[in-house]
């Protein structure tokens, strides 16, 4: 009996030292402080412009995580795992200079430094410095209100173990890719700041979950009907009526998409599909 106690006593220790080593190399990762350019670009204030912040914040599906209305939510909560929280737009932009705005968006920084997690930099990194002074000032015309969650982001030990592992990674990037204004090939720029999020041009992928798969973007987009493919993008509904988390995007942020940018996505894809199939061809 006194062995079956002094094991189950080992075990426990066991259990509690890699908990503490879990727990420590989760956190420094969440505070460890990464180097990234500091940057200045035009925010402008003309209601054009904030017009056009507000359209772009949706198709690169900021609304689409931190709410219609930038007011925040929680994405996702589990126990063990953790929550999945954006914050509300207008109080960290209340805390917030517009410089420190870039910072979080383009290279996925706190004010300190630490990196943010979940947020899809290496998409957003590729909006022009024109669009993000757009987007900017779209924030700066949000007020803090009663709907505005006050959740935070918390990670617990699966969480923790996750980001250990590289499966959760901290977003933090410091190149920079962006132009200083919107490329000539629009359907590429789309494809790099929006849809790169989630999808990889020729290879399946997984969402953060784990389970869900993402389909290579060229070669699915480029075998679409055209009017299908704005139907799907504008309702969610394409060749079947519901395609989980694509028919949500679609309806909260690619909606907001025009027929010619769509057209332009789709060109852009099939010329990727084509060339992809040319490198694969025997010579």
């Amino acid at each position: 009996m006194r062995w079956v106690i002094r094991g189950l006593l080992g075990l426990a220790a066991i259990v509690v030292v890699a908990l503490a080593v879990v727990y420590a190399g989760a956190e420094w990762m969440l505070r460890k402080a990464h180097a990234v350019p500091n940057e200045s670009i035009a925010v402008p204030t003309d209601t054009a412009s904030i017009a056009e912040g507000a359209r772009m914040a949706r198709i690169a599906s900021c609304r689409d995580c931190h709410g219609r209305e930038g007011e925040g939510k929680v994405l996702f909560e589990a126990p063990g795992l953790g929550r999945i929280a954006p914050p509300s737009l207008a109080r960290i932009a209340a805390t917030h200079s517009n410089d420190e705005l870039v910072r979080a968006v383009r290279y996925g920084v706190h004010k300190d430094g630490s990196s943010l997690m979940i947020m899809p930099t290496h998409a957003l990194r590729n909006l022009s410095d024109q669009d993000l002074g757009r987007i900017v000032a779209w924030i700066r015309t949000l007020k803090p209100g009663p709907k505005d969650s006050t959740a935070t982001m918390s990670y617990g030990p699966i969480g923790r173990a996750l980001i250990l592992a590289g499966k959760l990674p901290p977003m933090a990037t410091v190149g920079k890719v962006a132009e200083a204004a919107r490329p000539t090939n629009m359907g590429r720029y789309v494809v790099d700041f929006a849809c790169t999020a989630c999808h990889k041009l020729h290879q399946q992928g997984v969402m953060e979950d784990g389970a869900t798969k993402v389909p290579a973007l060229a070669p699915m987009v480029a075998a679409y009907d055209p009017a299908k493919l704005k139907k799907l993008l504008r309702t969610g509904v394409g060749s079947k009526p519901d395609h989980g988390i694509m028919s949500v995007v679609a309806r909260e942020s690619f909606a907001a998409l025009t027929d010619q940018e769509i057209d332009a996505v789709q060109a852009y894809l099939k010329g990727e599909m084509d060339r992809e199939l040319d490198r694969a061809s025997p010579q």
